[in-house]
């Protein structure tokens, strides 16, 4: 196999991997929050969204360094330091016996898993040849580790009696990960600098960025709203014993929809590869909006479908984000401009949207957190469309040379 392909081949394998991983530990909590309460006396649901968040913080912050040193040192290094950190976190989280202690684990399991995003995508966006569908596919094991995560929780704690082991048995491959990332070629530090002329943004590129970053803030707040309370919506708004004929069990129920999101980040991946993008974007935020709506009024079946409808396009604004980014920013920017990017999404949009997200169930009811979320999908649809009124100057970041007077996009 050529050199290059197997470089290629190991970023995309240690990444798809670690993307997964990375939604597996950060929302782990959400499918056992009845057990982790009773193990705690007092601590009731909006409490355990509270200390949940910290880790939704943690996994904000620690970005902007860990996307920094990547710039700096490499990206491998880093992934590897994600790894450990992140087997740390839900050990320590899987050892709690005092709420200190298990906000502690939280904190730890934020900033392991905070190093993941801006690393694994800086290295995919210049390390991958087709980084569109790269990212398209990398996003596809996010959303499994997303529809893993309450299944391996539910499932571990059935199977030893005891919530404990769904932290502390994961660990264990995360470790084994981290050794064999140390002895692969991943192709060192592939960072060009940020000051030559071919690899800068093209002209108004940071206005673009900016309004495109502050979408992708109201679009932290609303996926962590839907994130968290979906498994629960779920299994309140589907007739379990009808649903497709008592065959799919509550559980599963949110797989299903995971998955069929992960698809919509595979097909946005492939739509977004000969695109500039910004116009997909606000297309896929427009088809966002009303389905979320929906999800947090209907029942049974059809709350199967429209939650797998609004998942398919919630997950492919993903890779399309992802993109737009890589593609108005220089290759040496890369790690600190993800990093800038989680930071707003699950620092402060994610982080204050779990805990929101207990505060308005418990006040108003689960269908009220989907109506919110919604809003908070039109606040981003909104900085979408601004982002694509504004036309670039020089070299199109989808390929070839922008006209300001006329650019066509699809």
């Amino acid at each position: 196999m050529d050199n290059g392909k197997k470089i290629q081949r190991n970023i995309l394998l240690f990444t798809c991997i670690g993307h997964a991983m990375t939604h597996v530990y950060i929302h782990l909590f959400t499918a056992i929050q009845p057990e982790i309460r009773s193990s705690f006396d007092g601590l009731g649901a909006e409490e355990m969204t509270s200390l949940a968040s910290i880790s939704l913080v943690f996994f904000g912050v620690g970005a902007i360094p860990a996307g920094w040193l990547s710039d700096r040192y490499g990206e491998k290094p880093l992934l590897v330091a994600f790894f450990l950190l992140s087997a740390g976190g839900g050990a320590v989280t899987g050892f709690a016996y005092t709420t200190w202690q298990l906000a502690a684990g939280f904190a730890l399991i934020g900033l392991g898993t905070s190093i993941y995003h801006p690393v694994g995508l800086a290295l995919i966006s210049k390390g991958i040849s087709r980084p569109a569908k790269a990212m398209g596919i990398n996003g596809l094991f996010g959303s499994l580790g997303t529809a893993l995560s309450p299944l391996a929780a539910r499932q571990l704690t059935h199977w030893t009696g005891d919530w404990r082991w769904a932290f502390i048995g994961l660990a264990v491959p995360m470790i084994v990960m981290a050794f064999l990332l140390g002895f692969s070629d991943t192709g060192g530090k592939r960072t060009t600098d940020a000051t030559d002329e071919e690899n800068r943004a093209p002209g108004g590129g940071r206005s673009i960025v900016g309004l495109l970053l502050t979408a992708m803030l109201f679009g932290g707040i609303y996926y962590s709203l839907i994130i968290t309370m979906l498994p629960d919506r779920l299994a309140a708004g589907a007739d379990n014993s009808k649903l497709l004929g008592g065959i799919v069990g509550e559980g599963y129920l949110p797989f299903i929809v995971f998955f069929i999101g992960g698809l919509g980040q595979v097909a946005a991946g492939h739509w977004m590869e000969n695109r500039e993008g910004r116009g997909l974007y606000v297309i896929i935020l427009a088809g966002t909006v009303p389905l979320i709506y929906l999800s947090g009024m209907l029942d049974g079946m059809r709350l199967l479908i429209g939650a797998s409808a609004m998942a398919f396009f919630m997950f492919a604004v993903q890779p399309v984000e992802n993109t737009l980014l890589a593609r108005y920013t220089a290759p040496g920017m890369r790690g600190r401009i993800y990093g800038l990017k989680f930071i707003l999404t699950f620092g402060a949009g994610m982080g204050s949207g779990t805990a929101l997200s207990g505060w308005i169930s418990e006040g108003s009811g689960l269908e009220a957190v989907f109506t919110v979320a919604a809003c908070f999908a039109a606040a981003s649809l909104l900085m979408a469309t601004l982002a694509r009124a504004l036309k670039p100057r020089g070299k199109n970041p989808g390929g070839g040379e922008v006209d300001t007077a006329d650019k066509k996009e699809t």
